[in-house]
């Protein structure tokens, strides 16, 4: 588990990887690349962005830009991401010579595939062509993004160079348990893109008890039970002082009872659901929508 925003996690291809970062998704233009140099410089050094955000330049210059004002780029660690359209050998390596274009770096230090297909055929063709690159130097490690376990099991069965990340959505109440168990046993790291829920973690009633109990807001209670579980969260925000509190973590500690009542929510969600689905009514509810 990391303890401080610099430090970093090992990969399995022995690379290190920051222990949180920030997300780009829905960011573009001026925005996305004064986002991102503000958090470069406020001492985070993982940014994740994708060719599919359509923001990768503004990242590029937010990197180039930091980069000028004294921050070393072996520091900051760069994913990018192989989109849907682009899967295959040839089409992914197209999109990554692209995507480097864009970003304007001589590498990027992870690059994934952002979708598996439903084809396992796809996602390994596409995936040689990762290994290509891999051994070329201008990605220094490489993984996938959305994969459950029945996608890796094909996948890890002929792959070269084993994925070092899967990245996928996790947040209390939506642990993804039986991925995250089953890439801890593959020696994968995982890693959270909406770990505080697209911003609305803050309505669950035990998160916000937590957060008093801590002094601390709902959104810093989600990502440190992430980091507590070496899940690397990616919170997006374009916001300053978002930023700066989504950074601002690494003061306190969730107790065993804490994570306990984290790590139940899924179950609690479900039983919720499954009560709500038994309501009187539910049943007719569903029906009639889904004859419109």
């Amino acid at each position: 588990m990391v303890e401080r925003l610099l430090d970093r996690m090992p990969l399995n291809n022995g690379y290190t990887i920051p222990g949180i970062g920030l997300g780009t998704s829905g960011m573009t233009g001026q925005e996305a690349e004064d986002a991102v140099f503000y958090a470069i410089m406020k001492g985070y050094r993982l940014i994740d962005t994708a060719a599919s955000y359509d923001n990768e330049e503004d990242v590029g210059k937010a990197i180039n830009r930091a980069v000028s004002s004294g921050i070393s780029r072996d520091e900051i660690f760069v994913i990018t991401k192989i989109w849907k359209t682009d899967m295959g050998f040839d089409k992914a390596t197209q999109s990554f010579e692209d995507s480097l274009k864009r970003l304007n770096q001589p590498y990027v230090d992870l690059l994934l595939i952002h979708w598996p297909d439903k084809d396992d055929e796809v996602n390994l063709a596409t995936w040689r062509a990762l290994e290509e690159i891999y051994a070329s130097g201008r990605a220094r490690a490489i993984g996938v993004s959305n994969f459950k376990r029945a996608d890796l099991v094909p996948l890890l069965k002929e792959a070269k160079v084993r994925p070092a990340v899967n990245q996928y959505e996790i947040y209390p109440g939506h642990s993804e348990q039986d991925t995250n168990d089953f890439c801890d046993s593959e020696n994968i790291v995982s890693m959270a893109y909406s770990p505080i829920k697209r911003g609305k973690i803050s309505k669950e009633n035990k998160l916000l008890t937590l957060a008093e109990k801590h002094n601390k807001t709902p959104e810093q209670i989600a990502l440190r039970w992430s980091i507590q579980r070496d899940v690397i969260p990616i919170p997006k925000s374009s916001h300053k002082d978002r930023i700066a509190e989504n950074a601002d973590v690494f003061d306190f500690f969730l107790a065993d009872d804490d994570m306990n009542l984290l790590n139940n929510l899924d179950a609690n969600l479900k039983d919720k659901n499954r009560l709500r689905d038994n309501m009187p009514g539910t049943l007719e509810r569903k029906n009639k929508g889904r004859r419109r």
